[in-house]
């Protein structure tokens, strides 16, 4: 169930490789042990069914929670899911801590984009280990900290409303044109994946950009949704700052709008974790396990809008054209001094 009043919602994702590494003696291993794990498992999923609910905790759009979610209570309907998006890390993190340190009950499942939280929590024990039989075939290197999977590689994307813009736009420099001047638009510095992006368009094109840019006299949102709601409505012409998730719906919805996925694009990877404090915890270790099925990472990924990390998913985007960002590059005390260059060129 969606909270549409807050719009809030954060994803998370986990996973561990026991299984993978039973998978891997499959053929030597007793089938003695293969039964007693498939019992462990199916006690599992068992008690999940008995908890019979899960809360989510994300930052994705909320289209992919909506679709991820109904297909999860399709393949198990005892188990009632609501996702709730809280956007940025302040609100996210501090309110899965605070649960914790209060015994409140709350997320079971968090998904968002900064990896720097996920490593210092797993050090912590935070999360569950998945332990699920996805995890055979779920790739280990994509397992973050033996808890938090890659879910899906998200390209960004720069969009543009057909009714307004005459010649197509076909790279991030024709935001530059003088037409367009105080009629496109970007994502405001609400989150780390938004840092990592100027960055590296500053390196990618050109260090002039960003400053012929904020001449345009861009207006700034808080992150993809607003931005490309806008675009779709003819309040602004483009954004810089977009994914396909958002624009492929409003798009389905008659938006007079085109997507344009630079080459190679910026890239975020999107993780989830199930925290060790769930109230719970059998559910969220099932809709891990899910998420790290081919099931579940068709859902996410076979529209066209991200890439799974899996390989041979239909639909999948091809990572080999992103390039995802260094997680660990954007500290707090980055961010601050960032935040100064920029407020200082898009709003002093």
């Amino acid at each position: 169930m969606t909270n549409d009043n807050k719009r809030n919602s954060v994803n998370r994702r986990s996973a561990m490789g026991t299984l993978g590494a039973l998978g891997a003696m499959a053929l030597t291993a007793p089938r003695l042990n293969a039964q007693q794990g498939d019992a462990t498992w199916q006690r599992i999923v068992a008690a999940a069914k008995k908890e019979g609910s899960l809360v989510i905790y994300h930052q994705a759009v909320p289209q992919v929670l909506d679709r991820v979610t109904k297909d999860f209570m399709t393949q198990y309907p005892e188990i009632k899911v609501e996702y709730r998006r809280l956007l940025t890390s302040v609100t996210h993190m501090q309110a899965i801590e605070t649960e914790k340190s209060n015994k409140l009950d709350g997320a079971d499942i968090t998904q968002y984009a900064n990896a720097i939280w996920y490593r210092d929590k797993s050090q912590e024990n935070f999360f569950l280990k998945p332990v699920g039989p996805a995890t055979a075939e779920y790739p280990k290197e994509s397992l973050l900290y033996g808890a938090v999977p890659i879910v899906a590689v998200m390209p960004f994307v720069v969009a543009y409303n057909t009714n307004l813009v005459k010649t197509p736009i076909t790279s991030m420099r024709d935001l530059l044109r003088p037409e367009l001047k105080g009629k496109v638009g970007s994502s405001d510095l609400v989150a780390e994946t938004v840092f990592a992006f100027y960055e590296w368009i500053e390196k990618t094109q050109g260090a002039d950009f960003l400053t012929q840019f904020a001449a345009q006299k861009p207006k700034l949102t808080v992150g993809v949704l607003p931005l490309f709601q806008s675009i779709a409505a003819g309040e602004t012409a483009a954004g810089l700052y977009g994914i396909h998730a958002v624009a492929n719906t409003l798009i389905a919805q008659g938006a007079p709008m085109k997507v344009v996925q630079p080459n190679p694009a910026f890239a975020s990877a999107d993780v989830i974790a199930a925290v060790a404090h769930s109230r719970r915890p059998n559910a969220a270790l099932v809709f891990l396990d899910y998420m790290m099925s081919r099931r579940g990472q068709g859902i996410w990924n076979g529209t066209g809008e991200t890439a799974s990390v899996i390989s041979g998913i239909p639909g999948s985007l091809d990572a080999k054209t992103m390039q995802p960002w260094d997680v660990f590059r954007y500290t707090p005390e980055f961010q601050r001094d960032y935040k100064l260059k920029f407020d200082k060129m898009f709003k002093g």
